[in-house]
């Protein structure tokens, strides 16, 4: 059934005047807004100022131009458009071609106008349903991610909620989780969410800079304070300033410089290094730590004034092995990525592949994932991922009954945690089939009643 609720525009394209005539009349008639063209030209300046729902066009016109070249330049400008062509009965190879670069139909001249009409609305009808497929994927699409943070499983819906209320207050945040869980990504998607996310998000990893450059990236220095400086610089304290500064591994910071973050934070304000002017800034700072850092405090490497200082609010990030529902998810999302990098088409994971992945406990997490993921694009020669392409530590190293013991040692849900795997399977299926349930219980090799059924069972519309 195709939109009747607004006005759908056609373009008829034919150097013919008489035709342009007779079909313009007629699809007016029929409720149609007709605009017409009678060359190439003519056609792109009208493509140019209007989007077409159909486009039909005459397969031979004068001269060099042809329906192939009005068919060629609707799909540059407007993809979602159809378009229908018109030919001769002995140019219907021109007319095949044309569908292989993407015309709707052909209709063979002489045109009866009903038939033709039918054409129009089938094609109307095609272009409703990729609409509402494309605004589908998009709406899955929010389902599964946030901020780019993918993951609808249980403890990530939380980590989601705790976003949400602590993104719209100005208090530091202190983020933590093993490497490779996408700490970086949560203080983003806080800053996003912020009323600072028009102004600057700094980061700088604490890790991967020297103690003796350290103090100097984050609070500038002046001309001459040490050997190098020939200019002045700005910190990184300063270029965030209104925004958001992202301490990444803050556990790894010397305690010699704990201190004057201490009084930059407390004070809202610092001196370069070598300089004596006290330069006021509006920071927010979220941190980031793989570390214990009670531990740290604990141990006299870490002062327990900053922490306290850095960890107003906290939030950890849980390990991929925590949230095995959200590894199909993840899987997929690196697997298009990837895919489309390298130009390859691969677009599945065999279900032997995916029971590896499950399997394995991702020491690495997501990161580790998203690496499985692009090697398998890499080396994979067929359609789909297969366990061929994966490395030899997810043969080897999946779940044991010592580490299956340990999962279990602190008690678990099997209906949540099969139901959430079930869940995202059926969504993920979804997506793929553009919304199509049909074709959706097809990919699950189940029976659409089935289909149906686990859709209403996890209130999916």
């Amino acid at each position: 059934m195709t939109d009747n609720s607004r006005e759908r525009y056609l373009l008829i394209v034919d150097d013919e005047e008489s035709i342009r005539t007779v079909l313009s009349i007629y699809f007016k008639k029929e409720g149609f807004q007709v605009d017409t063209a009678g060359n190439l030209s003519e056609a792109e300046e009208k493509i140019s100022s209007r989007v077409y729902d159909v486009v039909i066009t005459d397969m031979r016109m004068s001269g060099h131009e042809d329906g192939l070249s009005v068919l060629r330049r609707v799909k540059e400008t407007h993809p979602e458009t159809e378009v229908i062509v018109m030919t001769a009965y002995g140019s219907i190879e021109n007319a095949v071609q044309a569908m292989q670069e993407g015309a709707f139909n052909y209709v063979t001249k002489p045109v009866e106008n009903r038939a033709l009409k039918m054409q129009v609305e089938r094609a109307l009808e095609r272009k409703d349903i990729a609409t509402e497929n494309v605004a589908l994927r998009e709406e899955i699409k929010k389902k599964l991610s946030y901020e780019f943070i993918i993951g609808s499983s249980e403890p990530m819906v939380k980590i989601f909620e705790l976003i949400e209320k602590i993104a719209p207050t100005r208090a530091n945040v202190l983020i933590m989780g093993e490497s490779g869980t996408g700490k970086e990504l949560v203080a983003r998607a806080i800053h996003h969410r912020s009323e600072r996310n028009k102004r600057p998000f700094v980061e700088i990893n604490c890790a991967a800079i020297p103690e003796s450059l350290l103090e100097s990236e984050l609070f500038g220095h002046v001309k001459g304070a040490f050997t190098g400086a020939i200019n002045n610089k700005r910190g990184l304290f300063e270029i965030a300033s209104g925004g958001t500064l992202f301490l990444d591994e803050i556990g790894e910071m010397p305690l010699s410089l704990q201190g004057k973050l201490l009084r930059a934070i407390q004070e809202k304000a610092f001196r370069r290094v070598g300089g004596n002017d006290l330069i006021r800034v509006d920071v927010r700072v979220i941190s980031a730590t793989k570390r214990d850092l009670k531990e740290q405090v604990e141990a006299g490497t870490f002062r327990d004034d900053l922490y306290y200082r850095l960890n107003v609010v906290s939030l950890t990030v849980p390990p991929l092995r925590e949230r095995k529902a959200d590894i199909p998810l993840l899987a997929h999302h690196f697997l298009n990525k990837y895919a489309i990098e390298m130009g390859k088409g691969i677009r599945k994971i065999s279900p032997e592949a995916m029971r590896l992945l499950l399997r394995y406990d991702f020491p690495g997490n997501v990161r580790e994932l998203e690496n499985i993921i692009e090697r398998a694009v890499i080396l994979e020669t067929k359609d789909q991922i297969t366990p061929e392409s994966l490395p030899e530590s997810l043969k080897d190293g999946g779940r044991d009954d010592v580490s299956l013991g340990q999962f279990l040692s602190e008690g678990v849900s099997l209906d949540e945690v099969v139901g959430e795997i079930e869940k995202n399977f059926l969504l993920k299926a979804l997506e793929m089939t553009g919304g199509n349930k049909t074709e959706a219980a097809k990919l699950l090799k189940i029976s659409f009643r089935s289909l149906r059924y686990r859709l209403e069972k996890y209130g999916i519309d």
